[in-house]
């Protein structure tokens, strides 16, 4: 490939914070017209900062060296204005999380039809058509889902919206950070597949993910990350069904297919739900009918179906911040603070106005040992202790998501409703963090509901399954659903 059939050329890429800590070393990307690059690593490895710094949208606090050129054009030599102007129309950043790529004040409809009409010159009822039939390629209905706000749905059908926000982009070059986290698998192929297709019309993609799935159905070049450099690159499907290095190897047996499964012995009932039937909507619309299930102290209990099947709105009645509309959920401790929740976006249930520290705090105020156990729960979950001086939007998706684990083991629960918990976590990480957490529920009785996308993952960590299927397959997501217990 010449200098000249080259779209993205990154050269020597860099970055060091100010105290000169080097967070991203030396890394090189040579992209293509219509080529796919996956970048690859555990959490922390630097692979959202590479796609930061190719967009600009850096930390000032951070420095950058070395060279990104798109179409030509040395980014490092733009201006601030200049480097926004590119923003949409000539790349576009799929940020890690799909909250930050939406407009909370706009209905996903409005939003996904500004795309069209503010860079193709659409007119409003083709801006319309082009947001609607976006939306249902994704699985989103156009007249229930396109009339909500981003607040008002899963974190699964907001990352479908913020894909099909960036496939309205006109953008050559399109970033996508993390695009399919919370997504069940047949999600996870519609975008792989949204993506190859755009690739085929010309548009170059840089995909920064953990999972190996993924990499595996985008294909394409990959480049593994580790400490902020690149240990292996090479044709996705050789890298990875051959690696050459040991680390890419661990990485590659850490999936959860080939983890022991998990055995417990569990006693006394925490949780029981009986019958119920939920529903949504203004309408009161049926999502999941007639479910029975029970949580027992000592035992991970696995909770999956596809994206915006109900899954999170069932936590909600478990823990008792909605009612159902037929049946009852009975607790066995009066105790509210003993039930708990880790959250699906994690950013959602940390101020973003405080420190991390803080928010932790507040749950060490109805603790028994005044934080002693702060430091350990910490260095369990591989986050050092200084990131609790920091903001929630100064530490990655990962971070946060353990943080909230600590954060809801520190109030001693009896029952902790699990949304997708390690979504956002690499398979070494995620294995250390489910281990984690059925250790400490066998140890402590503590009963867990475990939502997950990952069948290999609920196959491995649990005994005991639900699993909600949509009752019209050709319909929607999130429509009646029957229960199966595996």
């Amino acid at each position: 490939m010449t200098a000249g059939t080259e779209l993205l050329i990154v050269e020597r890429l860099s970055v060091t914070d100010r105290s000169g800590r080097t967070l991203i070393s030396n890394v090189d990307l040579h992209l293509g017209k219509g080529a796919v690059h996956v970048i690859l690593g555990e959490t922390g490895a630097g692979k959202s900062i590479v796609c930061a710094a190719i967009a600009g949208t850096l930390p000032a606090e951070l420095d950058i060296s070395g060279s990104v050129v798109l179409g030509g054009r040395e980014l490092a030599r733009l201006t601030g204005s200049e480097r926004r102007a590119l923003w949409s129309r000539d790349l576009f950043l799929l940020p890690q999380e799909p909250w930050n790529a939406l407009a909370q004040t706009r209905t996903l409809q409005r939003q996904l039809a500004d795309m069209p009409r503010l860079f193709d010159g659409a007119g409003r009822g083709r801006a319309s058509r082009v947001a609607r039939g976006l939306l249902q390629r994704f699985g989103l209905s156009p007249v229930t889902d396109g009339s909500k706000l981003p607040c008002e749905i899963s974190g699964g059908m907001a990352q479908r919206a913020s894909i099909a926000t960036a496939l309205a982009s006109p953008a050559r070059l399109i970033l996508v950070d993390e695009p399919t986290k919370g997504l069940d698998a047949a999600c996870r192929e519609e975008i792989a597949e949204a993506l190859r297709v755009l690739a085929s019309e010309g548009r170059s993609i840089v995909a920064v993910t953990h999972d190996l799935s993924f990499a595996r159905m985008l294909g394409g070049t990959l480049s593994v990350l580790r400490d902020g450099g690149v240990v292996e690159t090479g044709p996705t499907a050789d890298v990875l069904q051959a690696p050459r290095t040991d680390y890419v190897r661990d990485l590659v047996d850490a999936e959860p297919s080939r983890w022991p499964r998990r055995r417990y012995a569990p006693s006394d009932t925490i949780l029981e739900l009986d019958r119920a039937t939920i529903s949504v909507g203004e309408d009161r619309r049926p999502l999941i009918t007639e479910l029975s299930l029970s949580a027992r102290a000592g035992e991970i209990v696995g909770l999956c179906g596809p994206s915006g099947c109900g899954k999170t709105t069932l936590g909600n009645v478990l823990l008792k911040l909605a009612a159902p509309a037929a049946g009852r959920v009975t607790w066995s401790l009066s105790d509210k603070r003993r039930y708990q929740k880790i959250y699906q976006n994690p950013g959602a249930a940390f101020a973003p106005w405080r420190t991390i520290g803080a928010t932790v705090r507040d749950a060490l105020d109805h603790a028994n040992d005044r934080g002693r156990s702060l430091p350990r729960l910490l260095h369990s979950v591989g986050v050092a202790e200084s990131i609790l001086e920091r903001r929630p939007h100064q530490v990655s998706g990962g971070e946060l998501q353990r943080i909230s684990l600590v954060r809801a083991l520190l109030c001693a629960p009896a029952f902790i409703f699990a949304d997708e918990p390690t979504s956002r976590l690499d398979v070494v990480t995620q294995r250390k963090i489910m281990d984690l957490l059925a250790d400490i529920a066998i140890a402590q009785k503590i009963a867990v509901v475990l939502v997950s996308h990952d069948a290999d993952l609920i196959d491995r960590m649990t005994e005991r399954s639900i699993t909600i299927h949509p009752l019209d397959h050709s319909a929607p997501l999130g429509v009646p659903a029957f229960r199966s217990l595996r």
